[in-house]
């Protein structure tokens, strides 16, 4: 009798860690740094594969140079650019939004994990559009900065126009564009973007909005720039 109770219990205890097991999620993000417009957080990569090269060290310095060198190209100027042979071309980031945002991001890959990314979401209000909203997130890999520039001063109802039937906010999924077709990245300078052959494999929904840049060669890049002339 004792013998069939404790395999009774045995079986039970089995049954439900595996359903525990089998039902797991992600655990919930871990904040970094939280104000009413910004939001930088550390997300479980499960792309991760056998890790990041977290904790990561990134300079404040390095990470205001990446975010200065990020350019958005709107795709609807395609056809405007072959005609005239050049790229419309805007920083991603303003220089407000860099001195808030690099030693911020700097701390936050400081603080993951190797299963860990960083994201970061910002919020802004334009009396002419609205509520715009700019997110992505980053990691590092090897001596590499992985960024993932998902929306910019991007609409919440943008993605409207593309079959989704209500306005969407990416607070809880920064890596999610709202719009598919507004634009892509491209990077300043360009000797430090990692060619597409030559990096490790981290697919994103959208190639044309992943940079991965090689910090050393940014460094390299740095000290080999001619001083700026004095005014």
């Amino acid at each position: 009798m004792k013998s069939a109770l404790v395999r009774t219990l045995l079986c039970s205890t089995a049954i439900v860690v595996t359903l525990q097991i089998g039902c797991s999620s992600p655990p919930p993000p871990r904040t970094s740094y939280q104000d009413p417009i910004t939001s930088i957080r550390l997300y479980v990569d499960e792309r991760a594969d056998a890790g990041h090269s977290h904790p990561g060290q990134v300079t404040a310095d390095q990470m205001a140079r990446v975010l200065h060198g990020i350019r958005v190209v709107p795709r609807t100027g395609f056809i405007g650019s072959l005609i005239t042979g050049q790229t419309q071309t805007n920083p991603a980031f303003s220089s407000s939004e860099i001195q808030i945002l690099a030693p911020r991001l700097s701390r936050a890959l400081s603080e993951a994990t190797p299963q860990e990314l960083v994201t970061f979401y910002r919020r802004f209000s334009d009396a002419s559009v609205g509520l715009a909203i700019t997110s992505g997130g980053m990691f590092v890999q090897d001596s590499h900065l992985f960024v993932v520039l998902a929306n910019n001063r991007t609409l919440p109802t943008d993605g409207m126009n593309q079959n989704m039937v209500t306005d969407f906010d990416p607070i809880d999924s920064p890596l999610v564009p709202i719009s598919r077709t507004s634009f892509r990245v491209e990077f300043v300078p360009s000797t430090a973007l990692v060619p597409e052959d030559q990096r490790p494999s981290w697919p994103y929904i959208d190639e044309g909005r992943i940079l991965a840049i090689d910090l050393q060669q940014l460094d390299r890049d740095k000290k080999s720039a001619p001083p700026a002339a004095k005014p």
